[in-house]
């Protein structure tokens, strides 16, 4: 956490002349907190982004006048998002709902606010560390409305933003004020840094979505009829790229429509290998219970397979997917902000990767603080062009190694104190018998 008043620290230095920037004060108009600065020498003045959020990494300084953004580390979309709020700034009053659970001594901001699903959830995931070791200050959590359900229980506030995602990277003058308002009449107040990427030991799932996730003890029990769930998404497909895409602007041009729904031609090919994964799984194991979860049109899915999808999400459809992950020995799903509610509830996870998105490759995954081996059992990425039979494959494989995995990998199933050697020894007996 950083000091953010009565004035925040800054390292920044004018791009002109090189002379360290004077902080005058702290300025929070939506997703960006910033620090409200000058130079002594030439004047000018400028906006430069606190290390809180991706700002702790890539700091950016905004000149008040111009609307140039010096960008020194050629972060192009999140200097692109300063530079087109500030043009685009506006102050028209936003529903702003304030919940105080207790008084506020000493404040600690942590701001959710951002324009991605997956960002605002990440930085979410912060406030468990202020709530177990800084006990002695008052979190508070401004979050968009999307993301209420899920703020912990414990926060000494709740500020709720009605801002969609879509306008997540808005620079809202009257958002700053009423910021502004609410903590300038302490005498101090903390600022959360939000890392992007909390760290596993610092957060448990359950205490946001009150779902507690898959219980592993109770895997091998209730793999007679196993529940796996495909995470759906229509904006990235399962399958050949290549072809997806020739597909998608065949459909495009020729406003070809076909199959049930009025699916387009790559839908239509998603639908078909999904479909064709279940059937296969089912052939191995008769009691299968198999889901679609996600954003799109239900209704072209077998009867056998339970279809979860809706076209508008709310806090109800977000609690009833959290509730299947949390049922789900396996979670299949392409990879993005989507993954990350279902690889923190389920068992096991199956991510499958499109080719221009390796390098995001585990930002969408929500693993539990684990042996290495294990994390490779049970987090798993692909490439999105793996076939139905290979992933066929994978989760047969994996629905019925786990055991196995546990007897192998567990530290308290081998471990050379001789004290717990008839236990061990016993434990893995039972492990050989149960998967025999």
């Amino acid at each position: 956490m950083i000091n953010l008043h009565p004035l925040p620290e800054s390292q920044y230095r004018c791009p002109f002349d090189d002379t360290k920037l004077d902080v005058l004060d702290w300025y929070i108009p939506g997703m960006r907190n910033l620090a409200d600065l000058r130079c002594p020498k030439c004047g000018r003045e400028f906006y430069g982004d606190l290390p809180a959020g991706h700002g702790l990494y890539w700091s950016m300084l905004l000149d008040k006048k111009t609307g140039d953004v010096h960008d020194l580390y050629n972060i192009r979309w999140f200097a692109d998002w300063l530079r087109n709020s500030y043009a685009n700034r506006s102050d028209e009053p936003l529903e702003f709902v304030t919940e105080d659970f207790r008084p506020l001594q000493t404040p600690l901001l942590l701001n959710c606010l951002d324009t991605l699903y997956g960002h605002c959830l990440l930085k979410l995931l912060n406030a468990q560390y202020y709530l177990d070791k800084r006990p002695d200050l008052d979190l508070v959590v401004l979050v968009p409305k999307c993301l209420r359900w899920m703020v912990p229980d414990g926060t000494a506030a709740i500020w709720t933003v009605d801002l969609p995602l879509r306008r997540g990277t808005e620079w809202n003058d009257w958002l700053a004020a009423a910021i502004s308002t609410r903590l300038k009449q302490f005498a101090e107040v903390w600022l959360s840094v939000a890392y992007s990427h909390p760290h596993p030991k610092d957060f448990a799932i359950e205490r946001f979505t009150r779902v507690h996730p898959f219980p592993l003890d109770k895997w091998h029990e209730r793999l007679e009829a196993p529940k796996v769930t495909f995470v759906w998404r229509e904006d990235r497909l399962w399958g050949d790229q290549g072809n997806s895409g020739r597909l998608r602007r065949l459909a495009n041009r020729m406003s070809v429509k076909i199959g049930l729904g009025g699916l387009s031609l790559p839908r239509r090919e998603q639908t078909r290998r999904v479909v064709l994964l279940a059937t296969r799984l089912r052939k191995a194991f008769p009691k299968l219970n198999f889901a679609v979860v996600g954003l799109g049109v239900p209704g072209d899915m077998p009867h056998w397979i339970e279809d979860l999808r809706t076209t508008t999400i709310d806090t109800a459809a977000e609690k009833a997917w959290c509730d299947r992950y949390a049922y789900s020995h396996v979670v299949i799903g392409i990879h993005g902000s989507n993954m990350l509610l279902p690889s923190a509830h389920a068992g096991a996870t199956i991510e499958l990767m499109p080719s221009k998105r390796w390098g995001n490759m585990i930002q969408d995954l929500l693993m539990p603080d684990l042996d290495c081996r294990e994390a490779l059992f049970r987090y798993r990425i692909v490439p999105v062009s793996a076939s139905v039979k290979e992933l066929t494959f994978m989760i047969v494989s994996l629905l019925h190694s786990y055991l196995f995995m546990e007897r192998d990998f567990r530290h308290c199933l081998i471990n050379h104190d001789p004290d717990n050697f008839t236990e061990i020894r016993h434990r893995r007996f039972l492990y050989q018998v149960g998967s025999s």
